[in-house]
């Protein structure tokens, strides 16, 4: 239980970090962003010791000139002061000490915004000062989630704490660390807020698009796998949610490609709609591969994990039995599972696990499925003291919930009592989100199974996790809608 409040703890003091960085910039920017150095490149003048500058704002009342000179690598420089909100433009004058020719002259003109805070931005670029600091607080940002993110994903695996929060921390450090590595590619070319805010906004559509051929590959072999389960297990709506993906995404993918030249014939506006609207279905893809990623790394993993040689009971996790009343392949393969950890236990702690055979009869068994497998059990050798039957359930999520009310009946309490339970590997990711649910310390053990499962399991999570965290999910996806949003209205300044 400690170990799991600290878990939790984690994700308040990360906001509260982040929170913190946020404001800290605020106030930075308040107060040093009043004043503002324009620097224009300038290729014209050979002897700057021979031109004389000036410079003189539109508009007084919005910002002051301070003055205007060539710094040590002879840019043009003009230090203004905010002093009302508003915008307005500062014109730069050039003039040849040497010449009456009026034709040397030379006229720059920067335009500025000053908003209610007092910073000054120069519109052109939306540079203003403090620009540094923004940038780097954001990559520190993303840092401390990837950092948080991370290793509570890393660590769901040493611990088996495989969960929903487990796959949704792996899609958020690997969201995290896709924009840290595109921020420190394009770090050189993001000398101004513009070309900042152009790549950040620009990248979530790169990387759906570079993803593309893995992702049509991905949803491709889920829908092959998914004929392939529908001929050996019926024409049900959770063997064909490979389809489904494989559909929605190559519309996704359409949208992306064919939007804007759709909207080209009804003006540019129209057209630039379409492709901010095209660029933030992008983002929202890009996480969404995020988590899929996740989901698929997270069930993987969960297969691989080794419980320890400590439990108190083994749960084996039912399906369907042969018409005369023996265990199908699938079954026998999850109680084998069962029998090999608990032989392997006693022979490295001499400690005896208790079978828990968890499955009700259904209406064309002719027993139930948790009495199969005690059959089955007591026929390899062990004796019915060492099994307790679970047979009222008729769902995974009822034979891991019955199972832990017939673990305390037998045990007395719940407390302390460590558990496994036994089921194809496919089902693993599965029993640790239900054991979570229902209160249950246990650890799975996996048995292998045929391939065409695999695919279409990772894609049941992974609509699972949609469902189970909608909320967080929708909180993500309008955050980086409005973020969007808003880069967008700052680009258009």
């Amino acid at each position: 239980m400690k170990e799991s409040k600290v878990k939790y703890i984690r994700f308040p003091v990360l906001f509260i970090v982040l929170a913190t960085i946020a404001l800290t910039c605020s106030i930075y920017v308040s107060i040093h962003g009043s004043t503002y150095t324009a620097e224009q490149i300038n290729h014209i003048f050979n002897k700057y010791e021979d031109i004389e500058l000036s410079a003189k704002s539109n508009d007084e009342n919005i910002l002051a000139v301070e003055k205007v000179y060539f710094n040590d690598n002879h840019l043009i420089c003009v230090d203004v002061h905010s002093v009302n909100p508003g915008d307005t433009k500062v014109t730069v004058m050039t003039h040849y000490k040497n010449t009456a020719n009026d034709n040397s002259d030379y006229r720059i003109v920067i335009p500025f915004h000053v908003n209610f805070l007092g910073t000054v931005f120069q519109t052109d670029t939306l540079n203003f000062d403090g620009f540094l600091i923004i940038q780097y607080c954001i990559l520190v940002g993303l840092f401390l989630v990837l950092l948080v993110t991370g290793y509570t994903f890393v660590e769901s695996f040493f611990k088996a704490r495989f969960s929903y929060l487990t796959v949704a921390c792996g899609g958020m450090a690997l969201f995290s660390l896709f924009l840290i590595v595109i921020s420190l590619y394009n770090m050189q070319w993001m000398n101004t807020i513009r070309n900042f805010l152009l790549n950040i906004s620009y990248s979530g559509f790169y990387f759906a698009l570079l993803t593309t051929p893995f992702m049509l590959l991905l949803a491709g072999a889920i829908a092959f796998s998914n004929i392939w389960l529908m001929r050996h297990e019926g024409r049900r709506p959770q063997n064909m949610l490979g389809i489904g993906l494989a559909l929605a995404w190559i519309l996704g993918l359409a949208v992306i490609e064919v939007l804007p030249s759709l909207f080209n014939p009804f003006g540019w506006d129209a057209y630039t709609l379409a492709v901010h609207f095209t660029y933030s279905i992008g983002y929202v893809l890009t996480f969404m591969e995020c988590l899929l990623l996740s989901t698929i790394v997270s069930a993987f993993l969960s297969t691989k994990y080794k419980p320890p040689y400590d439990k108190d009971y083994l749960i084996i996790l039912g399906c369907c039995i042969r018409d005369d009343g023996t265990l199908t392949p699938i079954l026998r393969g999850r109680a084998d599972a069962a029998i090999k950890f608990e032989r392997e236990q006693y022979a490295a702690t001499k400690k005896h696990a208790k079978f828990v055979p968890s499955g009700g009869q259904g209406a064309d068994e002719v027993i139930s499925e948790s009495e199969a497998m005690k059959r089955y059990l007591m026929e390899q050798g062990y004796p019915a003291e060492q099994i307790v039957m679970e047979d009222k359930s008729v769902n995974t999520n009822q034979n891991i919930e019955f199972s832990r009310d017939r673990i305390k009946e037998d045990k007395g309490k719940l407390d302390g009592v460590r558990a496994g339970f036994a089921t194809t590997n496919y089902h693993i990711f599965r029993g640790y989100i239900l054991s979570k649910k229902h209160g249950l310390d246990a650890q799975g053990i996996s048995a292998k199974t045929k391939w065409y499962f695999y695919p279409n399991a990772f894609l049941r999570e992974f609509v699972g996790l949609l469902f189970d965290k909608k909320w967080f999910v929708i909180l993500i996806v309008l955050l980086l809608l409005a973020s969007y949003t808003l880069v967008m209205h700052l680009l258009s300044i």
